[in-house]
């Protein structure tokens, strides 16, 4: 049996800020908030293997550490979707202790780059003994990515005890938060737009959409000759409701979003004609992006499933000012405390 991971925090590196969670009693079935934080990424360090970089990223997440009160030195933190490769194959008449070496030598046939420079997970996703054949869902990231984050995390004074992906992390959450066997969830970035689709608390499948939030904000400062700031402040305050400013910025951020609709729609289809599965009607958002107005609205018509708001924070036990502190923004933790609940 697998030992519980000792007391730790979680933190989500993101394009536009970097997220802390601690929780007391993770394990358990209703941890305690005990320490939240949330600062801006310095421009362009995200990613970098540029050691000026690396030491940048970590002073500021020594003053986020320092600033949300967490002592504690160990930690979970997520490599992003947009970095790693995710792949479902069935494997047939393989016995269960060859499966191992069978990933590994499927994963140097398909990957781009050489196997020894990557790290390669998989899980089992259906099993038929009697034909000896698998569902596997393979992980992979470089090992120099993974490497840039542990060298930013040691940097900043932090042991890092696990790195894993935000899907890993996402499907975690809501499982614990939700308890439904099955959910479709987005991540909406400033860069990106992650789907992943999870099943009983495990990641089945994820993609990473290369259209995010910054994409709406270009999209408005090109219709409207805005400046970042202020086409930014337009689209926080009026999104996707048609009804605002005689439809104006509705319809500069429409093309967009029906961009990553199209891409969600592909992703389902392609997901369950690799799995066999049937798609989950549950879709939950999550992410800074996923605050926009209007867009559950939206989603809800386009995809014709049951869309929300996911709220990371259902069964924890959170004082006054951690709930000040989240009025505007539960969703945009999830990643961060998905990475907070590992337990093994």
């Amino acid at each position: 049996m697998a030992e519980r991971l000792p007391d730790h925090f979680g933190i989500d590196f993101g394009n536009h800020s970097v997220k802390a969670v601690y929780l007391k009693n993770f394990a358990s079935k209703t941890p305690e908030l005990a320490g939240i934080g949330n600062i801006k990424t310095p421009f362009g360090v995200l990613n970098s293997e540029n050691d000026v970089h690396k030491d940048r990223l970590a002073s500021v997440v020594r003053q986020m550490i320092n600033d949300a009160g967490i002592r504690v030195k160990q930690v979970v933190a997520a490599v992003p979707e947009s970095v790693v490769s995710t792949r479902v194959s069935t494997y047939k008449g393989v016995k269960e202790s060859e499966l191992a070496q069978a990933v590994y030598w499927d994963a140097k046939q398909s990957l781009p780059v050489p196997i020894e420079e990557m790290q390669v997970d998989h899980t089992v996703l259906g099993e038929k003994k009697e034909t000896q054949e698998f569902l596997v869902l393979r992980v992979a990231a470089t090992k120099k990515i993974i490497q840039t984050y542990i060298d930013v995390l040691e940097r900043a004074g932090l042991e890092p005890i696990a790195i894993e992906t935000e899907g890993v992390a996402i499907a975690r959450m809501i499982k614990h938060t939700t308890g439904i066997p099955e959910a479709i969830v987005l991540d909406f970035g400033s860069q990106t737009t992650d789907m992943s689709i999870v099943k009983q608390g495990n990641l089945v499948f994820s993609q990473s959409i290369s259209t995010g939030s910054d994409s709406l904000t270009r999209s408005i400062m090109n219709d409207f000759s805005l400046e970042y700031p202020q086409a930014e402040e337009y689209k926080i305050k009026y999104g996707l409701e048609a009804s605002q400013l005689e439809g104006k910025i509705f319809n500069s951020l429409e093309p967009i979003v029906k961009i990553i609709v199209g891409e969600v729609v592909r992703g389902i289809e392609f997901y369950k004609s690799q799995t066999g599965f049937s798609s989950p009607k549950d879709v939950y958002l999550v992410g800074d992006g996923a605050l926009l107005p209007g867009l559950a609205l939206y989603l809800t018509d386009q995809l014709g499933l049951n869309i929300s708001l996911a709220d990371p924070w259902q069964n924890f036990k959170i004082r006054g000012e951690y709930e000040k502190i989240l009025e505007n923004s539960r969703s945009a933790y999830a990643v961060a405390v998905g990475l907070a609940l590992k337990d093994i």
